[in-house]
């Protein structure tokens, strides 16, 4: 026997005893009661529906469906705020902000408060897409919006409060459209001139430290290096995960070795902070900031430091580069030098392979071409 715990809940009724005795523990009650009846049967009625939809059941499931206006199970943008409420507690405030501007491009379209999922038809979905790119989004925002109301899709269903057969994604419906993400890598050549670049300025060869940091890091992106802890550090290596996926899938996420080098411990000594006044390696964010600030903090400090290369590269006629180019030039300079696949799943910190495979679709025909030329070699 499993023991079932109860809970109370108010109604907007209030009666008397002797009220209730007349209109509920009554087969039959009297004409003036009946329409108080009505109306304490239409709220059993919608309480039992709120119960049969939650499989399993829990009270704050069914409080959240319980309390909200008439509407709003079928309402877009009602789930939409529900989903960005869920990522901001969960401290994902850069998922939660794309989704927020999702929401925000969707009712710019829509042009209404309200958005039904009926509404949500391939064809709607086609328009939306041909509307975006009108008013010059490139395709990659939209996939990126797309996604997310595909995902806001597959929460009503799995909610019950869609029916599955209305599911406007997928073969012969519509299909979001890829990503068209240019994957940018420096070639050898290209980073060791950036590396002796002339900086004029302290920013730029903060910044230049910076980006050789995260190429040396197997391509670490600045939220890591920021949130990178004294306590990761060791002798020899510093461990961290991916903040990207560190909520997403943490099921399957491992942690990222990288092994120091020279070049590491000489930018630990020039920018590290003193590891008895604060726990973080670089003085980027400050103890006891929450996600929020947090968020705004890297944003800045991402943005200062593409804004410095950008100075140092034009400054010596160079590629322009930003902090994204060192993530990529560590890929393809580890595959031109021989890396497995598998090798780099692990050092980027990929869940899968398929993911892995899409970094390499995006190099060059020049690293495509070493890497085949090394396949058979046994």
């Amino acid at each position: 026997c499993v023991a079932q715990k109860a809970k109370r809940y108010g109604t907007e009724l209030s009666l008397s005893e002797q009220e209730f005795e007349s209109t509920w523990n009554t087969v039959k009650p009297r004409k003036q009661f009946q329409p108080l009846r009505k109306k304490m049967l239409s709220i059993q009625a919608q309480a039992e529906e709120v119960i049969q939809s939650l499989k399993p059941f829990t009270f704050d499931a069914y409080e959240v469906k319980l309390n909200r206006p008439t509407g709003d199970s079928n309402n877009v943008f009602y789930h939409y705020r529900l989903r960005i409420d869920e990522l901001t507690a969960a401290k994902q405030i850069s998922t939660a902000s794309n989704y927020r501007l999702a929401a925000k491009a969707l009712k710019a379209y829509h042009s209404a408060e309200v958005l039904p999922f009926v509404s949500i038809t391939p064809k709607f979905l086609q328009g939306f897409e041909n509307y975006m790119v009108s008013i010059g989004r490139s395709l990659t925002t939209v996939s990126m919006y797309l996604r997310t109301l595909r995902t806001i899709f597959n929460d009503a269903i799995a909610s019950k409060d869609v029916n599955p057969e209305l599911y406007p994604f997928g073969r012969r419906k519509y299909v979001v459209p890829a990503s068209q993400n240019v994957k940018k890598a420096l070639t050898p050549e290209q980073l060791r001139d950036l590396m002796d670049a002339q900086a004029t300025t302290p920013d730029q060869e903060r910044a230049r430290r910076f980006f050789f940091f995260s190429y040396a890091s197997n391509g670490m992106n600045m939220k890591d290096i920021a949130l990178l802890k004294w306590q990761q550090v060791e002798t020899d290596k510093l461990t961290f995960f991916r903040q990207k996926t560190k909520l997403t899938k943490k099921d399957k996420q491992k942690p990222i070795t990288v092994f120091l080098t020279d070049f590491h411990r000489e930018v630990l000594e020039q920018y590290g902070t003193d590891p008895k006044r604060s726990e973080y390696v670089f003085p980027i964010l400050e103890d006891g900031m929450d996600a929020e600030k947090q968020h705004g903090t890297v944003k800045n400090f991402t943005s200062y430091v593409n804004q410095h290369l950008a100075k140092l590269c034009k400054a010596n006629n160079l590629q322009k580069v930003s902090t994204y180019w060192a993530r990529h030039s560590f890929a393809t300079v580890a595959v031109r030098k021989g890396a497995s696949m598998e090798f780099m799943r692990e050092a980027l910190g990929h869940s899968d392979m398929k993911t892995t495979l899409n970094y390499f679709a995006g190099f060059d025909d020049e690293a495509k071409k070493e890497f085949a030329s090394t396949i058979m070699d046994f």
